[in-house]
């Protein structure tokens, strides 16, 4: 005899079910998997891969030790001028600026990064989250610099990694390609994040973050290359949950709205006013925490 149509139900009703866990779990699933295909190494062998492409920009006023932005590139790569303009704007707020290069030690040009770690196909946020960290003992051992004062910043790919970073618990896991070693995280003051992937292969999407630091989030409402609206729902989701975060959506701003320095190609995705705009908030973050967190 076959099924009765009340089982039939039941049946269809616990398929799905199943289904639906199966999709959900997919993705960590094939995130780990990702990640224990990369060979591991120490923290002090990540320190040796990137410390040589670091560029550190102390204020010219005040006196250190100096709190300090950590500036994460997005996937095309370190971006000299760019960078510059915002180690600015820290230096100005009183902050040092750590410029931190993760794809020119790996071998990476320009070119070979728009090719590889644009498409998703190498260095993704939970792998270069080790960069975070070893940065964070960079800072921490330059006694110039005030390593109980720490901002994240990121841009794209550095936001992805940036916020994969906060996801690590330290006692259970770390990020992809580092041996596990010490289970308390350095303590992080703020996080600025501007137009961060929030997509799929972003740890966010199914983990916490550990601690609630300041997070100044600022999204490209017409963003053609991430999806803004994922990033603005994840966000409105934090606010909702009591979480310190400062939101802004430029709603016709393109990817890289702030970037006055970008080929004839693309330089009309450049908008001076939410640039302009953008630097004042980023200046205002920064002195509200420097002030905050002052002894």
């Amino acid at each position: 005899m076959g099924l009765s149509m009340k089982r039939w139900h039941y049946l269809i009703i616990l398929l799905a079910a199943v289904s639906a866990m199966f999709v959900w779990k997919r993705e960590p699933v094939m995130l780990a998997f990702a990640a224990s295909k990369i060979s591991k190494t120490s923290l002090e062998d990540r320190i040796k891969l990137i410390e040589g492409a670091i560029e550190l920009r102390l204020p010219e006023a005040g006196a250190g030790p100096y709190p300090v932005v950590l500036q994460f590139h997005g996937c095309a790569g370190i971006d000299v001028p760019f960078h510059h303009q915002w180690a600015d704007v820290a230096n100005g707020a009183g902050y040092a600026a750590m410029i931190v290069d993760s794809t020119g030690p790996r071998g990476h040009s320009r070119q070979t990064a728009l090719d590889v770690v644009c498409q998703g196909k190498a260095l993704l946020g939970q792998e270069r989250a080790g960069d975070v960290l070893a940065a964070i003992d960079i800072a921490e051992a330059d006694p110039r610099l005030d390593a109980k004062h720490i901002i994240l910043a990121g841009w794209s790919h550095g936001g992805w990694t940036v916020m994969d970073y906060l996801t690590m618990d330290f006692k259970r896991r770390w990020p992809a390609g580092l041996k596990h070693e010490a289970e308390k995280p350095p303590i992080i003051n703020g996080v600025i994040l501007f137009y961060p992937y929030c997509g799929s292969g972003a740890l966010s999407r199914f983990r916490q973050w550990r601690g609630q630091p300041d997070v100044l989030a600022l999204i490209a409402g017409s963003d053609t290359i991430v999806d803004a609206e994922q990033c603005i729902s994840y966000f409105e989701g934090k606010r909702r949950a009591g979480d310190p975060v400062a939101m802004t959506i430029y709603p016709d701003a393109e990817h890289v709205f702030d970037d006055p320095f970008l080929s004839a190609e693309y330089i009309d995705w450049y908008n001076e006013q939410y640039a302009n705009d953008a630097m004042v908030r980023y200046a205002a973050f920064l002195g509200r925490l420097n002030v905050s967190s002052a002894p």
